[in-house]
């Protein structure tokens, strides 16, 4: 359980952000980019699950001595009520025992128990056992709100996504929180030192290195990306993570361009589809795909890519890229992109 503090005003949880590295120190860039999203994780928590009543500041507090340890303080000055009414619910009492396996009351037990000490350690002279003293009601569950939402943070940072929809968090509702946990392995994955990641003041790192990718998942349009226009291009990929579930909706194909950035899309083409189920495809470990995509935003930040077509699967040629006609049926209007040097050249109008 995150350290709680004591305060007059409000309650103090900690997240600690352990990293596995050789040495004591990180890339600012690093530090900086995991901690902001951690920061957004608790935003979209507080948001979806408390219709944001939660006040609470985030505080950058001091490393301790070890392996790198950024630690993040949770300060929760008001609106604990709202983490009560909800788990007062059915949804809410089984979402908090999905993603922390325990129940509402284990939190309070364990924040009275904090705070009861904590009160004894102030008088030397007295035993825990023989202080009559209790702490107050309003105390305990604004203590255990703050620890609550330190344990979801932890969970959602770690738990697989199918995992994390069982219990309501789907990436549709929760988008900006699955957004920021890209982000948080993005830049774990772009800092080659750090080996592992852990949650806890213990050197215990349960996401290694080759969870980084894991934990990305592909995201749905944003309502106000309905209307953002799609760019086209013809890339080849080093396919890290296929996923030969074309029902699964969950889980993205995952692989990096020719300079090494990682890519998750979705493959849509119907052709490719019959010769997997045909079984007619030559799959090697390590495959490598030559595609035709689409995607929104910038050509060197791509999102919502989709796979159009698949040119060719190891050097075997599948298909023909689409026309100019055929992009526009499916697309509207759209944007040809030189994906490899990142400028845009040719624009074709239509209707979407």
């Amino acid at each position: 359980m995150g350290q709680l503090k004591s305060s007059e005003d409000g309650a103090l949880a900690i997240l600690p952000i352990h990293f596995d590295l050789p040495a004591h120190a990180i890339p600012l860039d690093t530090f900086v980019r995991t901690a902001e999203q951690a920061e957004a994780i608790i935003a979209s928590l507080n948001s979806e699950l408390f219709d944001g009543k939660l006040k609470y500041e985030i505080l950058v507090l001091a490393p301790q001595e070890g392996s790198f340890k950024s630690r993040i303080g949770v300060y929760l000055v008001g609106g604990w009520l709202a983490v009560w009414s909800f788990t007062e619910s059915d949804v809410g009492q089984a979402f908090i025992r999905g993603l922390t396996l325990q129940d509402p009351a284990h939190w309070a037990e364990q924040a009275g128990a904090a705070i009861r000490e904590q009160m004894v350690s102030d008088d030397d002279n007295e035993a825990i056992e023989d202080s009559d003293e209790a702490p107050a009601d309003g105390e305990v569950k604004s203590r255990a709100a703050a620890e609550f939402l330190v344990e979801t943070t932890k969970s959602f940072l770690q738990t697989d996504v199918s995992e994390l929809e069982s219990v309501g968090i789907t990436t549709t509702r929760f988008r900006d929180g699955f957004a920021a946990r890209n982000e948080f392995y993005e830049a774990c994955a772009d800092t080659p030192e750090i080996w592992g990641v852990g949650f806890e003041d213990e050197p215990v790192f349960p996401v290694g290195r080759s969870d980084f990718l894991r934990l990305q998942v592909s995201l749905p349009p944003r309502e106000d990306e309905d209307d953002e226009p799609w760019s086209t291009g013809i890339v080849d990929l080093k396919v890290t993570s296929p996923n030969w579930d074309r029902e699964d909706r969950q889980r993205s194909w995952k692989g990096k361009d020719l300079k090494g950035r990682e890519r998750l899309f979705r493959i849509e083409d119907e052709q490719f589809w019959g010769l997997v189920k045909a079984e007619r495809l030559n799959i090697h470990i390590m495959d490598t795909i030559k595609v035709q995509w689409a995607f929104q935003g910038k050509a060197t930040s791509p999102k919502n890519i989709r796979v159009l077509r698949v040119l060719e699967f190891n050097g075997d040629l599948l298909s023909e890229a689409l026309n100019e006609n055929a992009l526009e049926a499916i697309l509207g209007g759209y944007i040809a992109s030189d994906i490899e040097q990142g400028d845009l050249f040719t624009s074709h109008s239509g209707r979407k």
